[in-house]
């Protein structure tokens, strides 16, 4: 009986352990490891446009046709406005018809030039006489040469009462109106050109030494909810707001051809290097307690069992997902990132693959 007794207790003893791993819950774990701690700042910013202008005509005149009103997309060189040019087209006409009588002339002079040569070398004509139809050949030649200069600049002074789009665009305001008379540099288009678009976001002047030109940056627009495009910083501006202590970090979206407009609201995500290296977990594995503790649950293996403790840490920076420990937690420890909702302190559990 005695030794019935003491067989059925070793076998209740030998079977408690692989009872507890099999009712033992899954989780899955990671590794505490070193890592550089990187901060990252997130930033209110503002999509703008590389050219932004009031275009005006360089003479003054009435408007007497306009091709183009707001939000229309116009092409560099397209037409946008012309001013009333008649006095100019007549002025155009008259110097045109005065070149053409130059070529007349000077086509004249040359004929006689030809027959005086031919007649001076059979000796039926003056070596004087062809030497002064050389002389009116040069003439003609210079009088022609001043007709087509002040051809040209007639020409420049009817083109100057067009105004033409100075770059791809989007017209955002029209100033002008149909019958009003635009003196020089009077403002009658705003255009802003849609390619290249870049972000531009106010940044506190403490991190100035820690952005860089070039590195990766993330962008979110209030007017694409749900999605995120990747960027790189394009330019630091060194002084943007004195008063503010701000310097401007311009960010580019890789794809240039995203649906947005200058004048957009944004935010720009950056990952800033602190040249701290420390231990580092998974956001999932932090239980955050009503008192403001923060544990995690690490595993440790008694006796061929997987077991969990509950650690108290300070954290530190959160970036990427992950969370800089400063203190409570060793590198290579394992915690639990899956699994860890409904754990106690020394529970068995089982490792999942």
């Amino acid at each position: 009986m005695q030794a019935f007794l003491a067989a059925s207790f070793f076998l209740l003893v030998c079977a408690v352990p692989a009872s507890a791993q099999t009712d033992a819950p899954p989780v899955e774990t990671e590794t505490a490891k070193l890592s550089p701690v990187v901060r990252e700042l997130e930033l209110s910013a503002t999509v703008t446009s590389p050219r932004a202008s009031q275009i005006s005509t360089s003479v003054d005149g009435l408007v007497s046709a306009i091709y183009y009103d707001s939000g229309a997309e116009v092409k560099q060189g397209d037409l946008l406005l012309e001013l009333d040019a008649e006095i100019e087209e007549a002025a155009y006409s008259q110097a045109e018809a005065l070149t053409h009588q130059a070529e007349a002339e000077l086509a004249d002079s040359k004929r006689r030039l030809r027959i005086a040569d031919k007649l001076a070398s059979r000796n039926y004509g003056t070596q004087n006489e062809a030497e002064a139809r050389a002389a009116e050949v040069e003439i003609d030649t210079a009088a022609l040469e001043s007709r087509k200069a002040e051809l040209a600049r007639r020409a420049a002074i009817l083109e100057r009462h067009k105004l033409r789009a100075p770059y791809d665009g989007i017209i955002s305001e029209r100033m002008a109106e149909l019958g009003q008379w635009l003196a020089t540099g009077t403002a009658a288009f705003e255009l802003v050109a849609m390619k290249g678009l870049r972000i531009d976001a106010p940044v506190p002047q403490q991190y100035f030494a820690q952005v860089s030109k070039g590195a990766e940056a993330s962008l979110v627009f209030d007017a694409i909810p749900g999605k995120t495009f990747p960027a790189k910083i394009g330019a630091l501006i060194p002084v943007s707001d004195p008063d503010a202590r701000t310097f401007t970090l311009r960010v580019l979206p890789v794809d240039e051809n995203l649906p947005i407009t200058p004048g957009m609201s944004a935010r720009t995500k950056l990952k800033l290097k602190t040249g701290d290296e420390d231990v580092v977990v998974s956001r999932d594995a932090l239980i955050r307690h009503p008192d403001g503790r923060i544990t995690v649950w690490v595993v440790e293996e008694e006796d061929g069992v997987a077991q969990v403790k509950e650690r108290k840490i300070e954290i530190g920076l959160a970036f990427g997902g992950m969370v800089q420990v400063l203190s409570g937690l060793k590198d290579g420890e394992q915690v639990v990132v899956r699994g860890n909702e409904s754990l106690h302190e020394g529970q068995a559990v089982r490792l999942a693959s």
